[in-house]
Order: C-alpha cells, then sequence, then structure tokens
C-alpha cells in the first residue's frame, strides 16, 4: 500500500484537468466574418479611419495549451501581434481594447476562456472563446458593447 504522493504524476494529473476544458480551443484559426465589430471599435474610442484598416484587415488566434496550466495565445490583427503565455487563473497586466493598461485574468470555465479585465481608466473589458458550430466565436465586450468574431480552423 503506497502511503505518500507521487508529485509527478500528481503534477501531470492537474495539468491534464487544467487543459482539458479548453482543449477544443487548441489550434490555428483565421478570421471569417465578425458581427458589431464598428460599434465595439467606436466604444474603445478608436476613429474612423482606423477603424476602416481594422475591419479591412484580416485576423489570426493561435491557442496552445502547454505544461503547467499555462496557455500560449498568438493573436495576430494586421500588423499587430500579440504573443502571450498565460497562467490560468493568475492576474496580470496587459492592455485593453482601448489600448490603455489592463488588468485581469483568463479562466478556463467549462469548455469556455474567459478572460476578464479592468483598463486604468475603470472600464471593463471582456473576452470569451468558446467553439460554437464549426467556429471558434470570440465574444468582446468593452464598456457594455458587445462583438463578436467568428474565426476558421486553418486548414494546412
Amino acid at each position: 500500500m503506497q502511503d505518500y504522493l507521487d508529485l509527478k504524476s500528481f503534477k501531470k494529473q492537474v495539468t491534464i484537468k487544467i487543459t482539458m476544458g479548453i482543449d477544443k480551443l487548441k489550434g490555428e484559426w483565421v478570421l471569417d466574418h465578425s458581427e458589431n465589430f464598428d460599434n465595439f471599435l467606436k466604444a474603445t474610442g478608436m476613429g474612423f479611419a482606423k477603424r476602416i484598416l481594422a475591419k479591412r484587415l484580416g485576423g489570426s488566434l493561435t491557442i496552445i495549451p502547454i505544461e503547467n496550466g499555462n496557455v500560449r495565445v498568438i493573436a495576430v490583427n494586421g500588423p499587430v501581434t500579440r504573443d502571450n503565455e498565460i497562467v490560468l487563473g493568475k492576474e496580470f497586466e496587459g492592455e485593453g481594447a482601448d489600448g490603455t493598461k489592463a488588468k485581469g485574468k483568463i479562466t478556463e470555465e467549462g469548455d469556455k476562456m474567459i478572460g476578464r479585465f479592468r483598463t486604468e481608466a475603470g472600464k471593463d473589458y471582456e473576452i470569451v472563446r468558446e467553439i460554437e458550430d464549426k467556429f471558434l466565436v470570440q465574444k468582446m465586450t468593452f464598456d457594455g458593447t458587445e462583438c463578436k468574431r467568428f474565426y476558421k480552423i486553418r486548414l494546412k
């Protein structure tokens, strides 16, 4: 009879448990279409010319579950690439939808990856990523304005 805890085995089981729910999100995704994106960008304070450009530029999203409960998220929107390694449930400082500093954390809730942030200006920003039909849907809410961005899996 074993009367001690095998930490290596335990750590591996915990890591698997943390990443199993969002395992469906992993992969390389390419933007297909958006809903209410212009109004969302207006809510963030983005001007007309930048909004036009942002809507015309494609985007991609890569989600890679990695060891120790971390997730690597690479978001490409036009010429801007954000590559973040995130510890689920741990607060970090990043950039809000309005371009200002924001603090928050990303958590796993079932099959969803949810980020909740507050900007320096006190505005709330939420990102919910989940699979709906054949799409990875990214629902973004900034100061009460919501948009959805639909991504298709990148075929190799």
